[in-house]
């Protein structure tokens, strides 16, 4: 067993990038993520959404979500015969640990955008038989299921625009529809993990109310630090360590400080450190936003370089076994409560 392969991120938008460019390769490109990156970070898992532009492509009429997100997951496939001797897609914990024994890396394909299924769970269980295993209600846009925080609804009155849009100014209010309270008892069900990155925060306390299983915010920071809508409140926190939940680390400038600079290695073990204060470090993780973010201003600019991150929360007191927690161990418990 390779002691290096133990970084489960738990979001990236690499397969996004991967459309836009037919020509570049999961294997080797210029991207924040790829097969060598993840090798020479120690990689265990890479969780890959299919980011979907939910409404943003209203002008053109031959867009249909739905189609593009399973055009994305042909794309993942894809990707993945073609580089099946260095990684394989999986769908149960029992296969991540078997690949970690044989030297090979692990993909779980996950979706950024419920409104792919169009409010419909006969489609939701035909995303979970294609292999997706967790998946956000929402991404900036309302849907069928629930209400964003950073709402980019088109078409909304000047006055609601202005206030959905601030940054600084939460979804308090409107949370699950009904239809969105189903897919939570559904998902539940299935064993597909909900991660409410993206969530107002009404809709983030009603999953906490409904969830029989632990969630995930895959991808989000602490908003003590940094005023973000995005990021999490004390109180959210609080009630994630009450549901056995996990937080994963965005390493997104605008979600890490409020200041216009370049972030740095250190900041980002500020929230990592916060959060192990607030909650303790069994509900603290990775996500690392990787391809769905810009690097101009990020010190740590793709998968390769995770190392240094690890070196700098040794250098913040997390024991060893703090740190497999974070890589992995956290990850993979939700996991194997959620779809074994």
């Amino acid at each position: 067993m390779d002691s290096k392969m133990m970084i489960v991120d738990m979001h990236c938008d690499t397969i996004s990038e991967l459309m836009k460019h037919p020509e570049k390769s999961l294997a080797d490109n210029d991207l924040m993520v790829d097969l060598n990156k993840m090798r020479q970070g120690g990689y265990l898992l890479q969780c890959f959404a299919m980011f979907v532009p939910y409404l943003s492509r209203q002008a053109d009429p031959d867009y249909s979500p739905f189609v593009y997100c399973h055009q994305m997951i042909d794309r993942f496939y894809l990707e993945m015969e073609k580089n099946k001797d260095l990684i394989k897609p999986v769908t149960s914990v029992s296969e991540i640990l078997r690949n970690r024994k044989d030297g090979i890396l692990s993909a779980l394909l996950t979706i950024e955008e419920g409104g792919v299924c169009l409010g419909k769970p006969e489609l939701l269980r035909n995303f979970y038989r294609l292999g997706v295993r967790m998946m956000t209600l929402t991404w900036n846009f309302r849907n069928e299921l629930a209400f964003p925080n950073s709402d980019q609804t088109p078409g909304l009155s000047p006055e609601e625009d202005a206030r959905v849009k601030d940054p600084h100014i939460p979804e308090t209010e409107r949370g699950l529809t009904p239809t969105g309270r189903d897919f939570i008892r559904e998902m539940n069900r299935l064993g597909m993990v909900i991660d409410c990155s993206h969530l107002g925060d009404a809709g983030f306390y009603d999953v906490i109310r409904l969830s029989e299983k632990p969630i995930v915010c895959s991808h989000s920071c602490a908003r003590a630090l940094c005023s973000h809508v995005r990021n999490m409140t004390d109180d959210m926190l609080d009630a994630l360590k009450r549901n056995g939940g996990v937080v994963g680390m965005n390493f997104c400038t605008a979600f890490v400080t409020d200041e216009d600079r370049l972030v740095t290695i250190r900041d980002l073990a500020d929230h990592m450190v916060y959060i192990k204060n607030r909650i303790g470090v069994e509900h603290l993780g990775f996500g690392s936003d990787f391809d769905g973010i810009s690097n101009r201003k990020l010190e740590l600019k793709n998968a390769a370089m995770m190392p240094l991150l690890i070196a700098e929360l040794r250098n913040r007191g997390f024991t060893p076994e703090d740190i497999e927690a974070v890589c992995y161990k956290n990850v993979l418990r939700v996991f194997q409560q959620n779809f074994g």
